[in-house]
């Protein structure tokens, strides 16, 4: 079928809304992390049992940003390549349809969570069903990044139980991604420490947002280059000598978590504390955004002989798209009026001062 617009619009949608995607994903797979840590050190650290409620305040409505806005990417990854992610689903059909239940499961946990403190297990759970429905995307989209295995795969099973278990790059990949939630739950609440600084509260939010954020960032590296070194030869080779562009992006990838670390540590010495709190946080944006774009240039290097994206015919639905970009830019100015209402009931969140 034809594509319904330009090439260059739908891949610019894919990524901003990806990246949106990933933004809140990040901050509620690794808030909930940070929340069961919390709960499980609350008898002996108060303001560890503090945090979780101050997180725990803002994780269902991070939950709802990561499903809708991943909803919108899943759309538009359909439109560019439908042959290769329907197949994929099927395969793996059994657990592709099991995210819905497990993801509503994980939602209530969060609510359930937020108003009965002492039940510290459902938290967890909700964690574990968060960590598994990633599993299942990472299996996915490996998955639709190889045809060439997917008919002995299906000779080995019809009925979708299969995973992509002898994909090199599923390991690194998936460690790749809770790593970094955990790191940039790590920054926003060392952030709100910053805010806070004043307060033998934000004191203790800086040095436990710091050790979250500076670790998972350093073992990120060690998982980087596990991941760089499971690409497939031909891949890899394309990457660094035939591709100017994803080169450059890998190593501006590699280089600014360094500068937001360095930040971040600055932050926490320097006296000018909220100057460096910013650099760390456009530091790290930029690391997603280097992240997201490198993501779609080893996509368009695996998929090179199944996908000539180029090639397809195009033929334009502008009121489609123009009501697209309508309704996107008010549900923005929506979730902005949302996050403004509820401040106010969030006065005594540290997390809350620092978003103001």
């Amino acid at each position: 079928m034809p594509l319904p617009g330009p090439l260059w619009l739908i891949m610019t949608l894919l990524l901003l809304t990806f990246l949106l995607h990933l933004l809140a994903m990040n901050l509620t797979v690794g808030g909930t992390a940070m929340a069961v840590v919390c709960k499980l050190r609350r008898k002996s650290d108060s303001f560890a049992d503090r945090l979780a409620g101050d997180l725990l305040r803002i994780l269902p409505f991070s939950l709802a940003f990561t499903i809708t806005l991943g909803v919108a990417a899943l759309l538009f990854v359909q439109v560019l390549y439908g042959n290769l992610l329907y197949a994929s689903s099927i395969l793996i059909g059994a657990f592709w349809i099991a995210v819905i239940p497990m993801l509503i499961l994980a939602y209530y946990g969060l609510y359930y969570s937020k108003s009965h403190a002492n039940h510290s297990w459902v938290l967890g759970l909700s964690l574990v069903l968060m960590l598994a429905i990633g599993f299942i995307y990472v299996n996915n989209f490996t998955l639709m990044l190889t045809p060439q295995r997917w008919l002995e795969m299906y000779r080995q099973s019809t009925s979708g139980v299969n995973l992509n278990w002898h994909e090199a790059t599923l390991a690194p990949r998936y460690l790749h991604f809770m790593l970094g939630a955990c790191a940039i739950v790590g920054l926003v609440v060392f952030t709100a420490g910053v805010w806070k600084r004043s307060t033998e509260y934000g004191q203790w939010m800086l040095r436990s947002g710091l050790q979250w954020f500076v670790v998972p960032t350093v073992l990120n590296y060690l998982v980087g280059i596990w991941f760089v070194m499971a690409l497939p030869r031909n891949v890899l080779l394309d990457l660094f000598a035939g591709d100017v562009v994803g080169a450059s992006l890998l190593g501006l990838g590699m280089l600014l978590p360094l500068g937001a670390v360095a930040h971040v540590l600055l932050a926490q010495r320097s006296a000018k504390p909220y100057l460096h709190a910013r650099l760390a946080i456009a530091a790290t944006l930029l690391t997603f955004v280097v992240m997201v774009s490198l993501r779609q240039v080893l996509r368009t290097i695996y998929v090179a002989a199944f996908a000539g994206l180029r090639n397809l015919p195009v033929a334009p639905q502008w009121s489609v798209i123009g009501l697209f970009l309508l309704v996107f830019v008010a549900g923005l100015v929506t979730v902005y009026v949302m996050l403004k209402k509820i401040r106010p009931s969030q006065g005594q969140s540290a997390l809350g001062a620092s978003a103001r």
